[in-house]
């Protein structure tokens, strides 16, 4: 069945914005998320964060990094922002934890960027590159909450990860030393997703993508018992005239407006086909079908 497609706005390679890190020539984008009029970029080879002016001018001054390095581990799988505790909250997908299992890990940073706590999700994962990829914040009768979503479906690694139809987001709330999972929402069986990178909130709209299945759903999430109203809505990213898929790597997503969103774009690593090479490690500017660039205010 033919799915409506995303349109694209722009896009940029992040190497044009700011420079890689030191010792490495790669941005391996993993996650993005929107404050104010910027946005906020972090990568799986560095734990820091980016931040890049919404023009996406290689020439801005506004583009760079965000506070010190911070230490321990490789990178980070996505970013969320809590504009009422003016906190960013960075999820690393998985460690391997004091009990001998594989967990997420939840860093908090304030504004400029500097640690101020890490915790452990509570919440047993299946394997070290296979749990938590997408990460959102929301606020419910004044209690702060994470929503972590899980890379395979039904949170399983494997080929039950990749059967379509089990998305799953934990609902987390922090207790203590830990975050604690309270509620898990399940995403219509009608997503179909193969893998599920990333998740963002506006308002009581819910946007989930896939890096695999090159493509984007959106529904409507109900907090007051944390379920999915309906079945919501599918779009496909733009394809090749064959068919083929352009964007394979996309891993981050945040609501830019009511019709658009920004993304970022992984490393292509063996396996993917050439010409997807052409839309990695690269930022992007999405609206729905039917839809344009926003209007900015005072126009």
């Amino acid at each position: 069945m033919a799915r409506p497609e995303m349109k694209l706005l722009k896009e940029r390679k992040l190497a044009e914005l700011i420079t890689p890190p030191k010792g490495s020539d790669v941005l391996e984008a993993s996650g993005v998320v929107v404050k104010d009029r910027d946005y906020y970029v972090i990568f799986d080879n560095v734990r820091r964060v980016a931040r890049i002016d919404p023009g996406l001018s290689p020439t801005s001054k506004r583009h760079g990094w965000l506070g010190p390095r911070l230490s321990g581990g490789d990178g980070y799988e996505d970013i969320a922002h809590s504009p009422r505790l003016k906190r960013f909250f960075l999820l690393v997908e998985a460690e391997k934890h004091t009990d001998g299992t594989y967990k997420g890990l939840i860093d908090e940073c304030d504004e400029a960027g500097r640690l101020k706590s890490r915790r452990w999700i509570d919440f047993v994962l299946p394997k070290r590159n296979t749990g938590f990829e997408g990460l959102a914040a929301v606020r419910v009768k004044g209690v702060n909450y994470l929503l972590a979503l899980c890379e395979g479906n039904r949170c399983k690694a494997g080929r039950e990860g990749k059967a379509g139809g089990g998305g799953r987001i934990q609902v987390l709330a922090r207790k203590k030393a830990m975050w604690v999972p309270i509620a898990q929402i399940k995403l219509p069986r009608t997503v179909e997703f193969e893998d599920y990178s990333a998740v963002a909130l506006r308002g009581d709209r819910i946007a989930v993508i896939s890096q695999m299945t090159s493509r984007l759903w959106i529904g409507r999430l109900r907090t007051r018992n944390w379920t999915i109203a309906g079945k919501g809505r599918l779009y496909d990213f733009p394809r090749t005239k064959r068919g083929r898929l352009k964007y394979c790597t996309l891993e981050g997503l945040s609501w830019v407006s009511n019709t658009t969103f920004v993304m970022v774009s992984d490393l292509c690593k063996k396996g993917y086909r050439k010409g997807c090479r052409k839309t990695d490690q690269s930022i992007h500017l999405f609206a729905l079908p039917g839809t344009g660039r926003p209007r900015r205010k005072g126009r």
